[in-house]
């Protein structure tokens, strides 16, 4: 018989929700990351006969993010002073819909097929059937400047609010040969901030100088559910799954930030005077 996996041998354990610490202020920025990242393991048996070619079997994670929210609100210290808003989670920031989330180019489809943790193919050696163990970790993360200048006043603007949210479908899988995936199973996870900022101190406040005030649940927290068995379902995010792409969640991460970095773009908006956003939009 030709190399297959073991019916009912996949399992994914050990699933672990990242926390959601604090935020912390450093150089001008506020930066969020997970104290704690995600983590789970997954194992799963390969069987076939001595003679069958093992060349080109490999298991590894397939990660998709599915819902971002993503945004910032600043104050100048004076009503006058004007406000911004950034809309970093949505168009033209950032284009709509699900993204593979992988550490390389969009291209690899797994996490990170340079990771012996996370990625292996079966072995050259060995009797069948052969057990395959992987990991993934993940922290996601997010930074914003403390301060930016307003173009409408010239003025200072301090940071007031930001939320986060960041959703994940992670899928453990197996590729045989002719490149086609056999996902064995997949658990969902977040993590999610929501913090309100002051400075005690202007026009220049230092990292120390801020009253920072996270938001409790749902605002700020994180979650992991599952494990699930066999392939994700939901229409929302499994179109990026395998599918050719254009930008990984990286690269979207890294253009809504350049992004609204730019006066005039869409999804930085300036405004004379102090302004609560629809924060939906």
């Amino acid at each position: 018989m030709a190399i297959s996996v073991v019916a009912g041998s996949a399992k994914i354990s050990a699933i672990r929700a990242p926390r959601a610490d604090q935020p912390t202020m450093a150089g001008g920025k506020v930066n969020y990351n997970p104290g704690i990242g995600m983590h789970a393991a997954g194992d799963v048996k390969l069987t076939g006969n001595a003679g069958d070619v093992r060349v080109g079997w490999q298991v590894g994670w397939i990660q998709a993010q599915w819902v971002e929210t993503n945004w910032a609100e600043y104050r100048g210290q004076f009503d006058s002073d004007g406000g911004i808003f950034l809309q970093r989670g949505r168009a033209p920031a950032r284009p709509p819909g699900a993204c593979r989330d992988t550490s390389g180019a969009v291209g690899t489809i797994f996490t990170d097929p340079t990771d012996p943790t996370e990625f292996q193919t079966l072995p050259a050696v060995g009797a069948f059937p052969i057990a395959v163990h992987v990991e993934t970790n993940d922290t996601p993360g997010e930074g914003y400047n403390q301060i930016e200048m307003n173009s409408l006043t010239g003025k200072p603007n301090f940071l007031h609010e930001i939320q986060l949210e960041f959703l994940f479908c992670t899928v453990l899988t197996v590729r045989d040969p002719f490149l086609a995936f056999h996902h064995q199973g997949h658990f969902f996870w977040n993590v999610r901030w929501q913090t309100q900022f002051q400075p005690t101190a202007f026009p220049a406040p230092t990292d120390a100088q801020w009253r920072v005030t996270p938001l409790g649940a749902p605002g700020t927290g994180a979650a992991a559910r599952g494990p699930f068995g066999g392939t994700p379902t939901d229409v929302k995010f499994t179109g990026v799954l395998t599918t050719p792409q254009v930008t990984s969640c990286v690269d979207r991460a890294n253009q809504s930030s350049a992004a609204v970095a730019v006066v005039g773009n869409a999804c930085r908006r300036e405004f004379p005077r102090w302004h609560s956003s629809d924060v939906r939009k």
